[in-house]
């Protein structure tokens, strides 16, 4: 599927980045499991003050493309002020947001190459 590919996934995070240039959070596209093609596109987002590993993803389910949030499991425990979890909460809402547009990107790319096999 074309909507998955790291290139056309990198300049979708590289549009919604344009738009959302306040944001202090780290977002990198890679090659999921570092293979080029149709399973790439792998988007990992670094939050400011946790250390967990986060990344956005694609799968299929019932037959469509949709994008899901993957927060790898920690081993310690981490404590924050108030203006800490402010800053979590902001870094949680701009992953959503991006999600999002990624999830719109793809059903539009989808839509399209339907469109074109008729």
């Amino acid at each position: 599927m074309p909507y998955r590919d790291q290139a056309t996934v990198d300049g979708w995070v590289r549009e919604f980045l344009e738009f959302n240039a306040n944001t202090h959070t780290e977002v990198s596209v890679l090659d999921k499991d570092f293979t080029a093609g149709p399973d790439s596109g792998l988007v990992v987002v670094s939050l400011r003050n946790a250390s967990t590993v986060t990344y956005i993803h694609p799968v299929i389910r019932d037959g469509a493309p949709h994008w899901l949030v993957t927060f790898e499991a920690r081993s310690e425990s981490f404590d924050l002020d108030f203006a800490g979890v402010a800053q979590l909460s902001a870094d949680l809402a701009f992953i959503s947001r991006l999600g999002e547009h990624l999830q719109l990107k793809t059903l539009a790319a989808v839509q399209m190459k339907e469109a074109s096999a008729r």
